[in-house]
């Protein structure tokens, strides 16, 4: 029994298998793809820049003719009247009334007016004819300067002062027509009232020469009137004056004259009024 068991000890450790061997893993390699950059073209380098510059540019300059403005802006004078410088623009009183926006003929000094074309007129500057290019100028070597010349200066003119003096832009013109032409006026003392006494007036148009003399019983203190009733003397320019003077017999000047234009009775205005003289 004893044998037995040993024969079938011995047969089970005899037939018993080796133990299986655990497989192994094989390393499979890993590669990294890495991107290889060919260049499709050659870059082409700009051109050298050159020290050659380029040609000057040659401007040309054309003038332009300067237009004759269609007015002239005139400032009122001492002794004018609105008849005056028509006459002396050679347009018409309502022209310039109209050119003004006007509805009377009273002017003042120092008023602005714009005188219409059609008379007188300021000539357009002078247009220049050289042309004008890129070239230098060329230099030129201004002459020696002329040695100085004694001269004797001139004589300083005097002023003269009289008694009475007019008061400027006093006048007014009124009326046109050709029924009557009227001057008057008044004579006021240093504070400005009308005078006290008699002081003679004279009148003078064109080849017509008249006196009046104030402190007329009849009329108000330092008054005097003008009047001319129709007749030839009405057509045409004339030339008015009026000033102050010594008496009818002796007509030395007690005032500077106020001389203006009296226009044809058609065209102008034929009272002048509100002339006034005041004494220094």
């Amino acid at each position: 029994m004893l044998g037995t068991l040993g024969c079938s000890l011995g047969s089970l450790i005899t037939g018993a298998s080796a133990p299986t061997p655990t497989p192994t893993k094989s390393l499979v390699p890993t590669f990294t793809a890495t991107a290889t950059y060919t260049p499709t073209s050659t870059p082409t380098n700009p051109p050298a820049a050159t020290d050659t510059p380029p040609p000057p540019a040659t401007a040309t300059y054309t003038p332009t003719a300067s237009p004759t403005p269609p007015y002239v802006t005139y400032v009122v004078q001492a002794g004018d009247t609105l008849s005056s410088i028509a006459v002396r623009f050679g347009v018409t009183s309502q022209a310039i009334m109209d050119a003004n926006g006007m509805s009377s003929t009273i002017i003042n000094v120092g008023m602005e007016l714009t005188i219409p074309s059609g008379g007188s007129s300021v000539a357009p500057p002078p247009s220049p004819t050289s042309t004008q290019t890129g070239a230098a100028p060329t230099a030129t070597t201004p002459p020696p300067p002329a040695a100085p010349t004694a001269t004797k200066p001139p004589p300083t003119p005097t002023t003269q002062t009289y008694q009475y003096e007019y008061v400027p832009g006093s006048m007014q013109e009124q009326e046109k027509g050709c029924s009557e032409l009227g001057v008057q006026g008044v004579i006021l003392d240093a504070a400005g009232k009308p005078i006290a006494g008699q002081v003679t007036v004279r009148w003078q148009l064109d080849g017509y020469v008249d006196h009046r003399v104030t402190g007329d019983p009849v009329e108000q203190p330092g008054t005097f009137k003008f009047f001319i009733f129709q007749g030839p003397i009405y057509h045409g320019t004339k030339t008015s004056t009026i000033q102050i003077v010594e008496s009818e017999s002796n007509p030395s000047p007690l005032s500077e004259p106020l001389t203006w234009q009296v226009l044809d009775c058609v065209d102008g205005p034929e009272q002048f009024l509100n002339i006034t003289f005041r004494r220094r």
